[in-house]
């Protein structure tokens, strides 16, 4: 790379800083959302955890561990929680972008800078990323707590490597859904609809194995599927990446699949609106 070439990577490093800076003032201005925020995941999976020892009577399942190689529900729950709460923070966070700065009414200002639109829907993703990660860390603080948590600390940074190889693909998808929600002006009903889709295909609280083959199917079609598997196997069942190899190829295609997919949607979409005249639209 030239020297040209390092500092226009240099400056969009720090438009995705800016943003990010942004939209953590923004976030902490409207304390209750941050109330909701850090309650809301946590009395979901609290619910989840003590659902599950209601039906089996313990922390622990048998029948779990016949099917998911272990039988600790707890922990089990808590990991799928943790992954599936940043593919939803993506999902929501990416979508809400570019609606928040028609909301705002900054999105034809926003567009008329000289910065990529990639760097800024980065720094709302990151930003949103981060506050998920302080929440997800207090979460599991309380659950472990309270309920027990069983993982291997020793596994940690593999897992969160693992998660880092997961991440393009989120970033991918929410390139896609940012450049939908550009053109149709509503991003609610739309994510509201996914994410509950997700709640059922994604192994979040329960295995795979007890979906309907249909279902699984699609299920195998979703990133966040192979993050959770991944990094259950890392955390709960003392694997090694190089026994995931089954699970990081898949990621590795999802992360090109779906970071070129979502660019090329992003940019169709952008060049649609700026066609229609509708970009300043409610």
């Amino acid at each position: 790379m030239n020297e040209g070439g390092w500092h226009r990577l240099n400056d969009e490093l720090k438009i995705v800083a800016t943003v990010m800076k942004k939209e953590l003032i923004l976030y902490f201005r409207y304390p209750v959302w941050v109330l909701f925020d850090a309650l809301m995941p946590l009395l979901w999976v609290v619910s989840l955890v003590i659902y599950g020892m209601a039906l089996v009577g313990s922390p622990y399942s048998d029948n779990l561990a016949r099917l998911a190689n272990t039988g600790d529900y707890v922990s089990f729950t808590v990991v799928g929680m943790v992954v599936s709460s940043f593919a939803y923070s993506t999902l929501w966070g990416m979508s809400y972008a570019m609606r928040g700065e028609q909301w705002s009414g900054t999105l034809e200002t926003t567009f008329l800078t000289p910065c990529s639109r990639f760097s800024v829907l980065l720094g709302k993703a990151f930003s949103n990323m981060l506050t998920t990660s302080a929440w997800v860390i207090i979460q599991i603080t309380l659950v472990a707590l309270v309920f027990g948590l069983r993982i291997n600390i020793v596994n940690l940074p593999l897992a969160l490597l693992f998660f880092l190889i997961a991440l393009p693909s989120f970033i991918g998808i929410g390139f896609s859904l940012a450049g939908i929600v550009l053109d149709f002006k509503e991003h609610s009903a739309f994510v509201n609809f996914l994410s509950s889709l997700l709640g059922l295909l994604l192994p979040i609280s329960y295995p795979l194995s007890v979906l309907p083959p249909i279902l699984r199917y699609f299920s195998y079609l979703l990133p966040p599927t192979y993050a959770i598997e991944g990094m259950r196997s890392l955390l709960i069942m003392n694997s090694s990446l190089s026994e995931l190899t089954s699970l990081v190829v898949p990621l590795i295609f999802f992360d090109v699949f779906w970071l070129f997919t979502g660019i090329a949607i992003f940019i169709r979409e952008e060049r649609r609106v700026l066609k229609k005249g509708t970009l300043g639209y409610y």
